[in-house]
């Protein structure tokens, strides 16, 4: 490894004599301060990549390979992972010494990004925040300018309802794509009334799912159909037209992206105008928020309805998946009853209520966590 001491007035400027010298790849090996200034000790892989550091450091001792062989022996494979193991130990003592030195920078900025952590937040969105907040000075003026930033990146949109139209309502298996329709279909009949209103069920693969959406149509007064499939809903298309709010429960997205937009394009064929509502619960992950958000692309949903909106323990990963999808969130849903009411979607108070969670569930994100997080970025804006 090649290794030099540098001198700098601050330890930002030290870390651009290094980043300057070195490049990105270096490493913080030690600290200490001076009278007027700071002395860093920084050292970097000489090959800068893995393989090429083996080789250089291998070559001296005995030979890169075995002779005739391609296959590393068993002391280089040992050799590196003891230097893949010795980088990492070194990245994460700059992680925490760029941390560190951010928190005593720029403190405020530090507290923004740990509240957001402690929220839930994903990493990429915390920091696409922090890039957006003003000076130390104006953020201390205007208090939480943070949650501010955050609940203008969360995009909202009215119900789906309000026009009335054809409404595809799609979602994972679980999601409570079935419920949310009920729920929809239920407030329709009390401002619109029964007889503008249709319900569409396709589904062949749950037992007792005929049965469920004729019951429901039963409940309301309205009108029920079901299908086994798309193209059976496109045989018999003209079957459904006329109504001023058609509501279509559709089946649960497929892991395979030829199905979901072979379903998606039948079902625009057989209702022109169709739209869709997502719906996801609020009490999964990001990621798998996300990978249900990139299987319903095919649909281009209009909006989306987040679900089991009560039992979620934070917010941040919801909101966390909308706001890298721009898919606007519509309404709220609590509980699992027909009767009880989707709100509408507000984004300053979805962030309270994620602030709220995060107090009463006492979530706090500890330092060495946060210098993971953010210590190489923040090394790499200094």
């Amino acid at each position: 490894m090649k290794i030099r001491r540098y001198l700098g007035t601050d330890m930002r400027d030290a870390l651009r004599q290094i980043r300057a010298e070195l490049g990105n790849d270096a490493v913080i090996l030690s600290t200490r301060p001076l009278g007027n200034g700071v002395e860093v000790s920084a050292a970097v892989d000489a090959a800068q990549l893995q393989d090429k550091a083996l080789a250089s450091v291998a070559a001296p001792v005995a030979p890169p390979m075995a002779a005739g062989s391609a296959v590393p022996t068993r002391e280089q494979q040992a050799m590196s992972e003891e230097l893949r193991t010795l980088r990492q130990l070194l990245e994460r003592q700059l992680a925490a010494l760029a941390w560190n030195d951010f928190t005593r920078r720029e403190p405020l900025r530090a507290q923004a990004l740990t509240e957001l952590t402690e929220l839930g937040v994903a990493r990429d969105v915390a920091l696409k925040v922090l890039a957006q907040l003003p000076a130390e000075a104006e953020i201390a003026a205007r208090g939480s300018a943070h949650l501010g930033l955050l609940a203008q990146a969360l995009s909202t949109a009215e119900s789906p309802l309000n026009d009335g139209g054809a409404l595809a309502v799609i979602g994972a298996a679980g999601a409570g794509r079935t419920t949310v329709l009920a729920k929809l279909a239920l407030r329709w009949v009390l401002d619109q009334g029964a007889e503008s209103l249709a319900i569409v069920t396709i589904d062949d693969e749950h037992i007792g799912a005929a049965a469920q959406a004729q019951a429901l149509g039963r409940l309301l007064g309205v009108a029920s159909y079901r299908f086994a499939d798309a193209a059976a809903c496109l045989a018999a298309s003209e079957r459904i037209e006329g109504y001023d709010c058609l509501l279509i429960d559709a089946p649960a997205l497929s892991a395979r992206a030829e199905d979901n937009a072979a379903l998606a394009a039948t079902l625009r064929a057989a209702v022109p105008g169709l739209r869709s509502l997502l719906v996801l619960p609020a009490t999964s992950q990001a990621d798998v928020l996300g990978e249900t958000l990139r299987r319903a692309s095919a649909y281009a949903p209009h909006c989306c309805a987040l679900t089991h909106y009560d039992e979620a323990m934070s917010l941040g990963g919801a909101c966390s998946a909308l706001i890298r999808a721009q898919l606007p969130l519509a309404l709220l849903g609590n509980g699992p009853q027909p009767t009880d009411e989707l709100h509408p979607a507000r984004a300053p108070q979805i962030i309270a209520r994620a602030v709220e969670l995060a107090r009463v569930n006492d979530i706090h994100a500890d330092e060495d966590l946060l210098a993971r997080r953010y210590g190489r970025e923040i090394n790499a804006a200094a």
